[in-house]
């Protein structure tokens, strides 16, 4: 898969219009969106095979939240960075309807989600969205499941969520808001005092490992799984397409294997993490518990509901969800027209 990732994407490079030939050393300054740990830890793992790859002639300098992800877009067309790591999902308020390519509840796991964006036509579907805003993303990796979310007291059945308050974001908290949960867009350095002071019931905020440096077992004893509010999470590397095609067709493939190097690390060391991770949780006391079927499917409704309202309100969201039916169907012809049996 990750030759075959390789050889596409370079495909995408030998398509665009020339690029002369860049003179001396290239040096990037890349805006990570991201949490530093696990999730920052991808861009560094791609800055290093580009510099390795490149012989030290391309330098990327990785920098994490130089600027917030709402004003990611006018870096880069102001130049005050060359590039911006982190997912479609960061973007919802400039363009909306990529969002679903960075992971949406029910969603596939990080297999599915790269086959989908490399395989199946979704790497072009975003970049169809992307041009109109003069960008060009392309496809860096995928991380595990988030936890389904932390709790002060165990959750056994829908009732108990309507009125419930939770630290929640993007799809995953519209679609908590339809069962009656009251959601907020919290910051990292915001949930624990919003859980001590009581303006908090429950928080999902990332996957485990996250979740562990947050030390959400402190003051949230029960966590559920799965996370179906986002059961993977793409990555990208996003930049203007001026300076894509100020690139030397040599220098795009130099991008292009440092990409396909974080792809593999995401898909072999982030979810082993993961695992390692819950274990830890478990000595340390906390209840580890799976969702109620009975709950999973309110939620499954309450998914469809969202993404029902959203394609009828923006033709470009359903370019999004189009395309990834076409990839359910042609993996499954039994699914439906929501992506489920």
């Amino acid at each position: 898969m990750f030759r075959w990732f390789l050889i596409c994407l370079t495909g995408l490079a030998s398509i665009l219009p020339p690029a002369g030939v860049t003179a001396g050393e290239i040096r990037w300054r890349v805006n990570s969106l991201l949490h530093p740990h696990l999730f920052g830890e991808s861009a560094r793992v791609f800055a290093e095979e580009v510099r390795t790859v490149s012989g030290g002639t391309f330098q990327v300098e990785v920098h994490d939240q130089l600027v917030l992800d709402v004003n990611a877009f006018e870096a880069l067309r102001s130049g005050f960075v060359d590039a911006v790591w982190g997912s479609p999902g960061h973007h919802h308020r400039e363009a909306p309807s990529v969002t679903l390519f960075g992971g949406f509840p029910f969603g596939p796991g990080p297999e599915g989600l790269t086959e989908w964006m490399v395989e199946a036509g979704g790497q072009e579907a975003l970049n169809e969205l992307y041009a109109r805003h003069g960008l060009i993303s392309i496809y860096c990796g995928a991380l595990p499941s988030e936890g389904g979310g932390w709790f002060k007291s165990p959750i056994e059945s829908v009732e108990d969520l309507d009125g419930l308050a939770m630290r929640s974001f993007g799809y995953g908290a519209r679609t908590l808001r339809k069962l009656g949960v009251t959601t907020f867009e919290l910051p990292a350095s915001d949930i624990r005092p919003a859980f001590e002071t009581g303006v908090i019931d429950a928080a999902e905020f990332a996957m485990p490992s996250i979740d562990a440096l947050l030390n959400f077992p402190d003051f949230a004893p029960y966590l559920f799984l799965p996370g179906w509010q986002q059961p993977s999470t793409s990555l990208e590397l996003l930049v203007l397409e001026k300076t894509w095609l100020a690139l030397s067709e040599s220098d795009r493939e130099i991008v292009l294997r440092g990409c396909e190097d974080s792809l593999r690390w995401t898909l072999d060391v982030a979810a082993s993490r993961q695992e390692a991770t819950i274990e830890e949780f478990r000595a340390r006391g906390v209840q580890v518990l799976s969702w109620p079927e009975e709950i999973l499917d309110a939620l499954r409704l309450s998914w469809q509901e969202v993404i029902e309202e959203e394609v009828r309100e923006d033709p470009n969201v359903s370019v999004a969800w189009k395309s990834y039916l076409r990839f359910v169907r042609q993996e499954d012809p039994a699914e439906d027209s929501f992506g489920q049996n």
